[in-house]
């Protein structure tokens, strides 16, 4: 899986969606038509989110962002202070940049996510990545995080961090792995494919679950099992229908 350079998103409050009341759900594109995340609510209590596709996906495979790929565990020690920064600002309170140290990063590897600082100075700060330059650019060893937020309490090489995937985009079928579950695919998508997921209201999924049970990912790609008592993973939704063995159940979404 690649990410894809031709995904754009948006850091808008979105008010009225800006396509057609009767939109098509199962559109499928290669070049994206709206921003990755934007979101169709139905009257119907139904909520569709457009989205990137990283792998050749079924319609009704519930899908997860690829966790390894769009983001970044805690991390020490990889942010440069703002005086040894190239612009000799970045990371400093007002501005919109990070340089951070880190190999084989890609251009906007980490676009639509978010940067968490998870300790040191700026803790408890999250802010939305715009994009990203690719390793060595803008100094040997470093990329530099573009962010659609002005930074409120300067960063320093004793801030710790996490980037966190969109949830929308470079989606595959989800397993215990992938554990973001996103949504529902609203169509057969191929790798690189743009389209709808259903992220709220009643769907087939592949999976088969016990009646009015809470469901989780299961370690089958794209499938959904019962939840026990024990199960620490989050519930996807509540078993409507249960289905037939390799078939799909109706699950009503609690994804949001």
């Amino acid at each position: 899986m690649a990410v894809s350079t031709t995904s754009y998103f948006s850091n808008s409050a979105q008010g009225l969606p800006g396509v057609a009341g009767d939109f098509n759900k199962f559109d499928s594109s290669t070049i994206p038509k709206f921003p990755i995340g934007h979101r169709i609510p139905a009257q119907n209590g139904d909520v569709y989110v457009y989205s990137h596709f990283g792998l050749t996906t079924k319609a009704g495979d519930m899908v997860s962002t690829d966790l390894s790929e769009s983001s970044l565990v805690d991390s020490d020690n990889i942010v440069i202070a703002p005086a040894s920064t190239v612009s000799t600002t970045d990371g400093a309170v007002g501005s919109k940049f990070v340089q951070i140290t880190l190999a084989a990063v890609t251009a906007d590897q980490y676009a639509g996510g978010k940067l968490i600082i998870t300790d040191g100075p700026g803790i408890g700060y999250t802010y939305r990545i715009k994009g990203n330059t690719a390793t060595d650019d803008p100094a040997t060893g470093d990329f530099r995080l573009e962010l659609y937020d002005k930074i409120q309490v300067a960063l320093t090489a004793a801030s710790d961090i996490a980037i966190s995937g969109s949830l929308y985009a470079n989606l595959e079928p989800a397993t215990t792995t992938d554990i973001a579950a996103s949504g529902v695919s609203c169509a057969a998508q191929a790798t690189a494919d743009y389209g709808w997921i259903q992220t709220e209201g009643d769907v087939g999924v592949y999976g088969t679950a016990v009646i009015g049970s809470g469901v989780i990912l299961s370690v089958t790609a794209g499938e959904v099992v019962t939840a026990t008592v024990a199960d620490i993973l989050d519930r996807v939704g509540v078993v409507l229908v249960a289905g037939d063995a390799n078939g799909l159940s109706v699950i009503k979404l609690t994804l949001g």
